[in-house]
Formats: C-alpha cells, structure tokens, sequence
C-alpha cells in the first residue's frame, strides 16, 4: 500500500503539472500566428501524437530493465520539456515543447505495469483505481490553477509562469521517486530489449500474437475516439445549444471529473472484485451509452447534468477496468508492454477525436457528435468478448 500511495502522489503530481498548460495554451499559440487548426492541434493533438510514439517503447524498456529508473528518467525529461515551453518564443518551439513533453508521457505505461506488479488480481482493479484517481485529479485542479496562473487578459498570458511551476511539480515528483519508490519488477521477470523488440518495429509488436490482447487494445482505441469526441465538442455544443458560458463549461469540465475521480478511487475495484472485469466492462458501456443519448437530447441543464455523469462514470470505469483486464490477459514479462500498446491506442484515439469531432458537428449537426460516439460502443464491446478472463468475481 505504501508503494501505491507513492506512486499515486507521483502521478498526481505529473498530471497536476500537465493540467497547468491545457487552458493556456490555444491563447499563447493565437498570439503566436497560428492558424485555427494549430491551435487545437498543436497542443493536444501533437502531445497526443508524441504519445503514440513513445508509451510502448516506454513500456517494453520497463520490461527490460525495471520500472523505477523509466519512471524517473522520464520525469527528468518533463522538466525539460516545461522549461522549453516556458523559454519558447517562437510557434515552432512552442510546438516542438509539446512534442518532447508528449514523448516523456510515456511514464503512464510504467506506472500502470508497477501497479501490476505489486498487486494481486484481487486488487488489481482497486490499486489501478487510485492511479486512475490521481490522473483524474490532476485533470481535474490542474485546469483550474492554470487558469489562475495565466491572468484574466488573454493578449498578455504567456507561459513563463505557468511552464515553470509545471517543471517544478515535475522535479518533486521525480525526489519523490527517487526516495520513496522501490523497483517492482525482480531481474528475473523482466525481458530483455532485444526479446521484448522482436516481432517488428511495430508499437503493438508484442502484443501482435494475441487476439485477445489486441481486442482489449482495440476496444480502448474506439472508446477514447468516442469520449474525446464528446469533450472537444462540448464547449462549443454547449454555448450553441444551452448557451453556456467558459465559466459554465468548467465547471461541467469540473464535476464530470468529481464523478470520474469517484468512480476509479472508491467504485470500480469493489464493483471488479464482486463481478469481474468484463461486467463492470459493459456496465460501462451502457453508461456511456446512456450518457450520450442524454446529453444528445439535452435541452436543459438538468439533461446535461444528467447526461454528464452518466458519461463520466462510465469513461471513468471503462479506462481503468480495461486496464485491470488487459493486466491479467498479458503474460507476467509482457504487461508493460501490453500496458504501454494500451496507453498508445488510447492517444491515438484522442488524435482522430478531436480531428473529427468538428467536421461531424458542422457537416451531420449538433446530435451527431454523440449519435458517433454512441455507435462506436458496439465494435467496441464485441472486441471485449474475445477476452478469455475477468468473466468471474475476485476470489
């Protein structure tokens, strides 16, 4: 437990320093001289993209040689990538902040496959919960102080600030690892570089020969479309349709990450231990389904309460219960690479989301985003029945 609350600190303390910039950073680019689609595109999106590249490789070389000295190298190179991005003053060294930023996110898979190593499948669920509690934390008040952080005048915000308190958040986390955090993974469970890379260049090479751990992996790709569908769309869907203000959308931005929170830290590892990863799975998916439809026909703020908790608890238990799941699919010298092709599927998802979520709006009206979102459930869930474990309660 105490290697748990560890790495939970650690982790929230990361994500509370990712958090900082994702208000700020579309009035910096604006400034700057992007154009509109750099704009949404060049923050998230490129973070994203770097994110695809790097979680697997992450991933396999904590296979290789344990989880502890990824995580803190990876660390290291966050505050280099906050110092960067507070220093830049250009566009382009803007952006290419972000791409270092997203390439050293690759810690995620490293501290997922820990929670694997040190957990029982019992617990399993539960100790995911807590690290998925911690992200959900750090998304939920790192916004809130970024915005603090930035001012109230967009023409004069820059990064200065804000890159820097995010590289310091950074740097305690990794004295924290270095202090308190013990290697997971024994000499004689790891896998070397060379084994681990065999299969290809591929960021699913490891996982290639399993159908079952490739529909897991799918299943989160189609989820992650679908959710970041609904969230890149919601401000705007939001202020033409219920007419909400900034102000409103973070404050719903805010709850949904309450119930989020909830849902990883306190619900999911009871509800995985009495009926098993792959029912809490499409429990979630009705929820999500649910969700969808509410907020699609929402036409007032009681609707779109509704709606968003519904949402909120069901992304909130599909992520960390798939996680649970592809944990006890993948070998014992694969999980961190299996981990890893997972976190990469779900920021691939995040890429087409917000890519598509616009034209769907504009081109098939304001339904259309969730009716999208909605539809995905489907291959979604059929992936998940090729899962051979997870069917039955912990015992």
């Amino acid at each position: 437990m105490k290697a748990l609350l560890t790495l939970f600190l650690i982790v929230f303390v990361d994500l509370l320093g990712f958090g900082i910039i994702i208000p700020l950073f579309p009035f910096v680019a604006e400034r700057m001289g992007a154009d509109p689609w750099l704009i949404t595109f060049g923050g998230a999106g490129v973070y994203a993209l770097a994110q695809v590249v790097s979680t697997p490789v992450w991933g396999r070389l904590s296979d290789a040689i344990g989880r502890r000295p990824v995580l803190m190298v990876s660390m290291v190179g966050s505050v280099a990538g906050y110092v960067w991005l507070g220093l830049a003053g250009t566009l382009w060294t803007l952006i290419a902040a972000r791409v270092v930023s997203g390439l050293m996110s690759g810690n995620i898979s490293a501290a997922f496959a820990y929670v694997a190593d040190v957990t029982e499948p019992a617990n399993r669920a539960k100790g995911l919960g807590m690290i998925g509690a911690a992200f959900g934390l750090g998304f939920m008040f790192g916004p809130m102080i970024g915005g603090l952080l930035g001012g109230d005048d967009p023409a004069a915000m820059n990064f200065m600030l804000p890159a820097m308190v995010s590289a310091g958040l950074s740097a305690v986390a990794f004295i924290g690892a270095s202090l308190f955090l013990k290697e997971s993974l024994p000499p004689d469970h790891r896998k070397p570089w060379r084994e681990a890379g065999k299969g290809g260049r591929s960021p699913f090479a490891s996982v290639s020969h399993s159908p079952v751990l490739l529909g897991v992996i799918g299943a989160v790709f189609l989820i992650s479309i679908g959710g970041t569908i609904l969230q890149t769309i919601f401000p705007i869907w939001g202020h033409d349709v219920l007419g909400l203000s900034p102000r409103d959308v973070g404050l719903a931005f805010f709850a949904m990450g309450v119930v989020g929170v909830t849902m990883q830290g306190v619900v999911v590892g009871r509800l995985a231990a009495r009926f098993g990863e792959k029912k809490v799975l499409y429990g979630s998916a009705f929820l999500h389904a649910v969700g969808y439809i509410t907020m699609g026909l929402a036409n007032d703020h009681v609707m779109l309460g509704l709606g968003a908790a519904f949402f909120a608890a069901g992304h909130a238990s599909f992520n960390t219960t798939a996680s649970s799941l592809l944990s006890l699919e993948a070998g014992p010298r694969e999980k961190g690479a299996a981990l890893g092709a997972m976190q990469s599927a779900s920021a691939a998802g995040r890429i087409v989301g917000p890519a598509s979520s616009g034209a769907i709006y504009s081109g098939l009206g304001t339904h259309a985003p969730f009716l999208a979102g909605a539809v995905l459930l489907i291959p979604a869930v059929l992936l998940l029945r090729r899962s051979h474990k997870g069917d039955a309660p912990h015992q």
